[in-house]
């Protein structure tokens, strides 16, 4: 798909569910009706991709990611080879979940630009968002190639030696982050250890790496490391939910249970925090922890917190069947791979 298909596809995501239609304003087919559509073609008026890209950037940082979106979509109509444009638009399709979308933005700066790092990083973290390990593999090693050549090394790296690869402040934090994520999925843990240690080498001070960190600690058994990350990850940024989320589920394995329900409700309400340490002891097959902790959600939000009633259901259903003599298998929470963030997914 060329260029002009693939940004006018764009739009129309864009768009959402506002009503629109296509207005010209300042060059570019306004997608806002109603009380944005002043501001929006306003804003089209810059004539500079320069102002642009800046704008965009200050939108994406304060969430507004209908208005980057808008504006990086303004830098491309203005300057086309202005790649970096499109591997943000390609970024935030992918945050929101409109992979095809991506992919195409970063394949496109790719057939102009193969050795494009931002476009190869954002296509691997695209690529282990849907769990196509080998791919991401493919694109997350190039990336990680084309910035030992921007440092002067060499471009063929083995994901086997992280200790032949070089970093600094401009390596890109999520792709080495990435690497790692994949490397835990392949439970590969020394190795995705050294990758989130080069990922610390370039921003020391993330909660994102140290969520990642301690979660592969958590996979390979070691708690006490992954509890020492979370509380690093927590004090660099308190607000950083993921690791509240990974916190809990580490403190309720730990059987911390008031304390597991204390992190989880840093993120959610306290019915939904002792549904949560509920389900954890189901797994464990810890049915009577189970059982109170599922009652005391229901307690604390009777009227509305159907989940805690179907997962009590299931407690005496596990209940009957042991009684019965029957096995009954609860699945393990496992990884899972949002962007380059890593939660929980068994929780309800």
């Amino acid at each position: 798909m060329n260029r002009t298909s693939l940004l006018t596809a764009m739009m129309v995501v864009l768009s959402g569910c506002q009503n629109m239609g296509p207005e010209k304003a300042g060059g570019i087919q306004s997608i806002y009706r109603g009380d944005n559509s002043v501001l929006y073609q306003v804003q089209t008026q810059l004539d500079s991709p320069d102002q642009a890209m800046r704008f965009a950037a200050r939108s994406y940082q304060a969430g507004d990611l209908d208005q980057a979106l808008f504006q990086y979509l303004r830098v491309i109509e203005l300057d086309p080879k202005r790649y970096e444009a499109l591997v943000w638009v390609g970024r935030i399709h992918r945050e929101r979940g409109n992979h095809q979308l991506a992919e195409m933005a970063f394949m496109d700066v790719l057939a102009s630009d193969p050795d494009n790092l931002g476009a190869l990083g954002e296509m691997g973290l695209l690529q282990l968002a849907v769990r196509n390990q080998e791919k991401a593999r493919e694109y997350l090693q190039r990336a990680v190639g084309e910035d030992q050549r921007r440092l002067g090394g060499d471009p063929k790296v083995s994901l086997a030696d992280a200790a032949g690869i070089r970093v600094d402040g401009d390596s890109p934090v999520r792709v080495y982050n990435g690497l790692g994520v994949l490397l835990d999925l392949r439970e590969e843990f020394p190795a995705a250890e050294a990758f989130y240690r080069l990922a610390m080498q370039i921003e020391p001070r993330s909660p994102l790496v140290q969520n990642s960190l301690g979660y592969s600690y958590y996979l390979a058994g070691h708690w006490v490391e992954a509890e020492s990350a979370y509380k690093r990850g927590i004090g660099y940024e308190p607000g950083y939910q993921p690791l509240w989320r990974n916190y809990g589920l580490l403190l309720a394995r730990m059987g911390r249970y008031e304390e597991a329900i204390s992190a989880f409700e840093q993120v959610e309400k306290r019915a939904e925090a002792s549904n949560d340490v509920g389900y954890i002891c189901l797994v464990e097959g810890k049915l009577d922890e189970a059982e109170q902790f599922f009652r005391s959600a229901i307690e604390q939000s009777p009227a509305h917190y159907e989940t805690a009633w179907e997962n009590l259901n299931r407690v005496q259903q596990i209940r009957r069947l042991r009684g019965l003599g029957g096995r009954t298998i609860v699945a393990e929470p496992v990884a899972a791979v949002p962007g380059t963030e890593v939660f929980p997914v068994a929780l309800p």
